[in-house]
């Protein structure tokens, strides 16, 4: 086994078509298949299953597929790691992000990134916030920006910011934007963060401890289902001003503080095994200055930055 077949399992996995793969390498199909096939020999499993609707992994492939993709992660920081200044710095930093944070700050975040340090690649990992600190575990991701993470063994921690939340409604539906009273709320449809989800577990608490029940519409594991939900004026949401940024801004939904304090913080996590390379802590250092001039310049509202 190989740095390169490693690459080339990966690409294959990806596209889930051997000739598309094959395009995309430059290669030839037949030699593409060539290093799989030895690539299985050696590993002494079965990765790929080949049918007439195109290549789709084994259980034994998809273990391989999560291990190549932090193996060759290390292998692209190692240039990184050695680098001394900004333009020296290349390679791919990875960030994880839930959902709602990632509306808020993945596409500025990417916009610093690639005019400050043009040789870093950033990939944004976007996942239910209960994956995110499994990723830095595994080395997936060189670090997250995670809701409400507790102290966990392996994992070092920063808090950033505390996020208030809130109510938000289609705009045709009429409430008051401050102070909406959580008995108000019990009456509406509410599509809400599935469990497990520590949003959603302080969601219920604020209705148990009020003896009230609510009024659940449908369950999603993301912001790009509950959001779109909400757009539609299927049902109503408690998030934070981040998950709807964009439709609060353009006016299609609109945002109601509430009667009860509700709030999350966003931790940063990344790994106390693996060393942080140069480029990693300058995407770190640039995500901080870039949450911190978004709160304070009330793009990033219901914000306080901890930092």
């Amino acid at each position: 086994m190989n740095l390169r077949q490693l690459q080339y399992f990966v690409r294959v996995f990806e596209m889930q078509n051997m000739t598309r793969a094959a395009e995309s390498l430059y290669l030839a199909q037949p030699a593409l298949s060539q290093q799989i096939a030895l690539l299985e020999e050696d590993l002494g499993v079965r990765l790929l299953v080949r049918g007439s609707k195109g290549v789709h992994a084994t259980a034994e492939g998809v273990l391989l597929y999560r291990h190549a993709q932090t193996i060759l992660r290390q292998v692209d920081s190692t240039r990184s790691l050695l680098a001394k200044t900004d333009e020296q710095m290349a390679g791919t930093v990875s960030i994880g992000l839930a959902s709602s944070t990632a509306r808020m700050i993945a596409l500025p975040l990417m916009k610093l990134v690639k005019q400050e340090v043009p040789g870093i690649v950033l990939e944004i990992v976007d996942i239910p916030s209960a994956d995110l600190t499994r990723l830095v575990l595994q080395g997936r991701v060189d670090f997250s920006l995670s809701p409400d993470q507790q102290p966990i063994k392996g994992i070092s921690l920063t808090p950033l910011l505390v996020e208030d939340l809130f109510l938000l409604t289609h705009a045709s539906l009429k409430l008051p934007e401050r102070n909406i009273a959580i008995k108000n709320i019990s009456t509406l449809p509410l599509i809400l963060p599935s469990l497990p989800n520590k949003l959603r577990a302080r969601v219920d608490h604020v209705f148990l401890a009020a003896r009230l029940t609510y009024n659940l519409f449908a369950e999603a594991s993301t912001s790009a289902i509950l959001i779109p939900a909400v757009r539609e004026g299927l049902a109503a949401t408690i998030l934070p001003y981040s998950a709807a940024q964009p439709e609060i801004a353009n006016g299609t939904i609109t945002s109601h503080s509430m009667d009860v304090e509700l709030s999350r913080e966003i931790v940063l996590c990344s790994s106390e095994s693996l060393p942080l390379t140069p480029a990693v802590g300058k995407v770190i250092s640039l995500c901080k200055g870039l949450i911190k001039q978004l709160v304070l310049e009330q793009r990033w509202l219901g914000c306080r930055v901890l930092y």
